[in-house]
């Protein structure tokens, strides 16, 4: 009777290490596919943007915003000319004349390009295809 036992033992004792290494084994399993999830390089991208502030801005306070970061805010007293790297999948300037608080939008392409802003509109150059030109409307 006592070797029945004892191979009752051996079996529940076998199970039970199986079970504890099985459990194990998933949790490492997600911990990894967790960790290299957040590893993903998503939010890196190598588009550059060239945004000119032309000089017919020369004297008007401006403020110049792309997405909810601050480029400039003030006076520019001749031409400006900034280099942005693209940081969001979609991304939009947005020109404030400080006088009216007249806001202009521009969406930006997603390949790099030169964007020059001038009083009465914003002109988009990018490195293929056609250019565009947006009007600032003035209210």
């Amino acid at each position: 009777m006592a070797k029945r036992t004892t191979k009752a033992n051996n079996a529940f004792l076998i199970g039970s290490i199986l079970m504890i290494v099985l459990v194990l084994l998933v949790v490492v399993l997600f911990i990894f596919l967790a960790f290299k999830i957040y590893d993903r390089r998503d939010g890196q991208y190598s588009e550059r943007y060239e945004i000119r502030m032309g000089l017919s801005l020369t004297g008007c306070p401006t403020t110049l915003y792309m997405n909810d970061s601050l480029l400039f805010q003030g006076t520019p007293g001749a031409a400006m000319t900034f280099q942005v790297d693209r940081f969001a999948q979609q991304s939009t300037i947005l020109v404030v004349d400080g006088e009216s608080d007249v806001v202009t939008t521009v969406e930006m392409p997603v390949k790099s390009a030169r964007i020059i802003i001038e009083a009465d509109s914003v002109h988009c150059l990018p490195s293929t295809g056609a250019p565009f030109s947006i009007p600032r409307h003035r209210f």
